[in-house]
């Protein structure tokens, strides 16, 4: 079970990566006005959200199963 729990954290890591650098674009590019709708950032960044909890989760599991 912990060797799954460490392959899904992988996975949930670099997802967040690749919020973090879209969310950085999605800002810059609001920022100089290139795009109008910042819905977009919203949903990046509640994703990022759920992304850090489930990351919070499987660490917790991680640890209380002592891996």
């Amino acid at each position: 079970m912990g060797d799954l729990l460490l392959k899904r954290l992988a996975v949930v890591r670099k997802r967040r990566e690749a919020l973090l650098l879209e969310e950085a674009r999605l800002a810059r590019m609001a920022r100089q006005k290139k795009i109008k709708d910042v819905s977009l950032l919203r949903v990046i960044r509640r994703e990022k959200e759920l992304l850090l909890r489930e990351e919070a989760r499987i660490v917790r599991v991680l640890k209380q199963a002592g891996a």
